[in-house]
């Protein structure tokens, strides 16, 4: 039930619509941030922020759903402060080992480059010296892609020679 719960508050948040439509109407747009505000009062997480960390560390299809829901609410000032109140969840989305499906891996990414747009649009988050920690993980994040291609890397070996005279 979460789950579909959570899909469905992703389609309504805009996650499915193009970058210039995901916004509500006024009316709307209250009323959903009054919805995300009222539940996580009501929850042991209290703050909207404490329940995205929450679902980011369920389980693999709840990961996802949750994903869709901050791409869409991410669009939203206060949605985007949420998220940069929380270094876990910025670790979380721009971590490379939470996601091992390509569908996981490919709304995941969708996620964080939502999340770096609006970051990188916002004038008062980029000249925020306590915030260049969280863009540069962005922008990494995003440089890497969907698959998460690693920086070049020396090979390693993993056998050791047996050492001579």
């Amino acid at each position: 039930m979460l789950q579909a719960a959570l899909h469905a508050l992703g389609n309504i948040s805009g996650e499915t619509r193009s970058e210039n439509k995901i916004m509500l109407n006024n009316d709307a747009e209250e009323s959903l941030q009054h919805l995300i505000y009222e539940s996580a009062s009501k929850s042991p997480k209290l703050t909207p922020s404490g329940l995205f960390l929450s679902v980011l560390q369920q389980d693999a299809e709840v990961r996802l759903a949750g994903y869709r829901v901050i791409t869409g609410l991410v669009a939203r000032p206060w949605c985007l402060m949420e998220i940069c109140s929380k270094q876990e969840i910025v670790n979380i989305i721009t971590g490379a080992h939470s996601e091992t499906t390509k569908i996981g891996m490919e709304a995941k990414y969708n996620c964080c480059k939502a999340i770096h747009w609006v970051f990188m649009s916002s004038s008062k988050l980029t000249s925020d010296p306590a915030l260049t920690g969280i863009a540069e993980k962005l922008q990494e994040a995003v440089r890497r892609g969907p698959y998460l291609a690693r920086k070049l890397q020396e090979a390693q070996p993993v056998v050791m020679t047996a050492d001579r005279f």
